[in-house]
């Protein structure tokens, strides 16, 4: 006697194999959009190298240049991983009418009963997968924002200004 997951094993496994996929694909868009922080925070502040030089002779400590770079880059993540969050939960809860859409724009029935076995698009939210992938973005986040920090903070004055 077999059961229906014995006999189903082949696609148990397929989804499992795309569940691990899929989670892999999310992490690079994630490594993409951090080192984008990167280099925008790399391009910002070599192009304030003047201002931050200006700041550091008025005053201004290494540690408040580092405070305000790191916190701009870590809004920054926030606020993309805020806005992915949102437009994810608006796409899947909206999904059967995107389906519904593409089915009236091409004429075509995407889940026909004849051929599939599912009627509508399927959707399971794991909390612990979207906690990790959020945690991962703002540590990545916050992450591509140290180095530009640092370049920030170890900016010499007299090195930026001698030429001005």
């Amino acid at each position: 006697m077999t059961d229906w997951k014995t006999i189903n094993q082949s696609l148990f496994e397929a989804l499992q194999v795309e569940r691990v996929m899929m989670f892999f694909v999310l992490s690079l868009i994630v490594f993409v959009a951090a080192f984008n922080i990167l280099s925008s925070l790399v391009m910002l502040v070599r192009s304030k190298r003047r201002d931050i030089a200006i700041l550091r002779t008025m005053g201004a400590r290494r540690k408040s240049l580092l405070k305000i770079f790191v916190t701009t880059g870590t809004v920054i993540g926030a606020l993309g991983t805020g806005t992915g969050l949102l437009l994810g939960f608006l796409l899947l809860f909206g999904r059967q009418s995107i389906v519904r859409g593409v089915e009236f724009v091409t004429g075509q029935n995407l889940w026909d009963p004849s051929i599939r076995f599912l009627t509508e698009l399927p959707s399971r939210t794991d909390p612990f997968e979207m906690l990790l992938i959020c945690a991962m973005a703002m540590g990545l986040s916050f992450l591509a924002t140290l180095y530009p920090a640092y370049r920030a903070a170890s900016t010499d004055p007299v090195e930026v200004l001698r030429y001005e």
